[in-house]
């Protein structure tokens, strides 16, 4: 795993790896996610992502997958799982940057209605658009859809 404190995430330097990140901004745990999360990784995520659902470190949580490359069913499972226990702490956890595998996953789960992130300025003030160095170095914004994009 790769892993940098201050909001920089390095992809993973092993295949099958994951990188993880997190930050509190604006009133939310961001927590920026790059490479794979699968069965190899299963575990670890699992206890991270529980972790950050049950603390209480603020009332919203955005899950970050602008930069993971591959997402399966059980990793998408313990996303359900976070967002289950955060609810019933009174908390939301939604998911931004929904993009390739992880969008169509979302999508033909029925999970992109309850788990995407669809607002941003309105419920933060207005001060949503962070920077942070993406996965590979490259500087990336959110943007009000929720994906990550390149810096111009």
């Amino acid at each position: 795993m790769s892993e940098n404190s201050g909001g920089e995430v390095r992809a993973p330097r092993e295949p099958g790896g994951f990188g993880w990140s997190e930050w509190v901004a604006d009133g939310a745990v961001v927590v920026y996610l790059a490479g794979e999360l699968d069965l190899s990784t299963a575990a670890e995520f699992g206890r991270r992502l529980m972790e950050v659902a049950e603390s209480g470190a603020a009332p919203t949580i955005v899950l970050d997958l602008s930069d993971v490359s591959f997402i399966d069913a059980r990793c998408t499972g313990l996303i359900v799982s976070a967002w289950s226990a955060a609810k019933f702490r009174g908390r939301e956890l939604c998911v931004d940057g929904l993009h390739g595998v992880s969008a169509r996953i979302f999508g033909v789960l029925g999970l992109e209605s309850i788990l995407a992130r669809r607002e941003l300025a309105a419920s933060r003030g207005g001060k949503v658009d962070g920077r942070f160095e993406g996965a590979g170095g490259s500087a990336a914004r959110w943007d009000s859809v929720g994906a990550a994009h390149e810096a111009r």
